[in-house]
């Protein structure tokens, strides 16, 4: 066993003094492998990011409760594929009215809609919000409890403020903090396009949720956001319905009765199919897990090909390496280099190139995808399923690829090898 490993320890030693020889040749072989893994690694590193946060934010949620929606909410469709979401009507108010009235396994369904980010103008006399909304909604006073907003000062909408249509508004810890940092924001004036609302409640701060502050945000009536915020005929504008069972235990039979009275609304014949969307948090996630999988697959595929390519420059760097060591091969063969060494040494040459290409990008990488990570409000994060993916990868590329100049360079003759020039 020393002796297979002192072996390999000097095989090792002679071929890292080769790359010192040739640093400038090495270095760009390892290029083209260190950015294709890094590639891979960065782009992992960042979607595993956002499948963390997208993790945390559905478990912060009430897990009894589902969405009625247009369309699903995590769905990314490409060309033709999203035509069929865009025929689909939109979720009215009066629809929403209509099942309110109808169910009697849903112990609280409420209507909202929002504007993620906004570009509303928001001023306070002469002193206009600098930095855009994250989120303006409509809703009532259930989507607080829902989304777990808490409420510190004021109090929250109520059913008089969504029947009147009143020009109330709940606001964020960061609108308070720029429009309102030395007094109590509650009972005054703010104005939304011009619009003068009176501010009846302040939320606890919440942080920041994918880089983006929870915080910045305003709450009005649904009925009132409707009316002024989507244009003259508000009736139709399109909303999401949020439902509550009152268990988990009922939640699929809640969820069913959802469907059959919606479809019902909808005058939907029996066995047509649905034209909206309902979902859990669960279906939810698994949607999510589906789109990410489909990009790791299309990225992997792609990043396969970059490394196809540093491949190829392996096989061309070593078999230029072999010309020009040639007359050296031949020398070590006559002192009694067997072939098998020569085989080694060059197979060794290869892997290491690859693989410390392979490292220099996952550590690339790595650094990479967490300043992604950091500047979202998240932990850091590191995809080890990748990190050994990469690893295994890169050793099998400077197996495949050096095995031939390997081969070449331990069938050379001694005699001839010697008489190059």
């Amino acid at each position: 066993m020393n002796r297979i490993i002192n072996y390999l320890r000097d095989a090792i030693s002679g071929v890292l003094s080769y790359f010192g020889q040739t640093k400038l040749r090495t270095s760009l072989t390892l290029l083209g492998i260190t950015v294709g893994v890094s590639s891979i690694i960065a782009i992992m590193t960042v979607l595993a990011t956002f499948e963390k946060s997208y993790e945390g934010l559905v478990s912060d949620m009430k897990t009894n409760v589902f969405y009625i929606t247009k369309d699903n909410p995590v769905e990314i469709s490409f060309g033709n594929i999203g035509r069929g979401s865009r025929n689909k009507p939109n979720i009215t108010w009066s629809e929403y009215e209509q099942l309110k009235r109808s169910l009697s396994l849903t112990k609280n369904i409420s209507a909202t809609v929002a504007e993620e980010p906004s570009e509303r103008t928001i001023s306070v006399g002469k002193n206009e919000l600098k930095n855009k909304l994250t989120s303006f909604w409509g809703g009532d006073a259930a989507i607080l409890s829902l989304n777990k907003y808490e409420i510190i000062d004021g109090r929250n909408l109520n059913q008089q403020d969504i029947d009147n249509r009143t020009r109330v508004a709940l606001i964020g810890y960061d609108i308070k903090e720029e429009l309102f940092p030395y007094s109590n924001p509650v009972g005054q004036t703010i104005k939304i396009d011009n619009l003068p609302f009176q501010v009846i409640g302040l939320l606890a701060p919440k942080g920041e949720m994918l880089g983006q502050s929870m915080d910045a945000m305003i709450g009005v009536p649904i009925s009132t956001f409707l009316q002024y915020f989507s244009g003259r005929n508000w009736r139709r504008a399109d909303i999401m319905l949020i439902l509550e069972s009152e268990s988990m235990d009922t939640i699929d039979a809640a969820t069913d009765e959802a469907v059959g009275v919606f479809r019902a609304i909808r005058k939907i014949p029996p066995g047509g199919e649905n034209n909206f969307y309902i979902a859990t948090n669960d279906q939810l996630m698994d949607t999510f897990g589906d789109f990410t999988g489909s990009l790791t697959l299309f990225i992997g595929l792609v990043a396969g090909i970059s490394l196809l390519v540093a491949g190829i420059g392996i096989a061309n760097i070593m078999l230029v390496s072999l010309t020009e060591r040639i007359k050296e091969i031949g020398v070590r063969k006559a002192l009694g280099a067997r072939k098998i060494d020569i085989f080694i040494q060059f197979l060794i040459e290869a892997i290491l190139i690859s693989l410390l290409g392979g490292i220099i990008g996952i550590i690339l990488g790595l650094a990479f995808g967490n300043i992604v990570a950091f500047f979202l409000g998240q932990d850091p994060v590191i995809p080890l399923n990748w990190v050994f993916y990469s690893i295994q990868i890169c050793a099998s590329m400077g197996i495949i690829f050096g095995l031939y100049p390997a081969i070449k360079a331990s069938n050379l003759n001694p005699i001839d090898s010697m008489r190059y020039d």
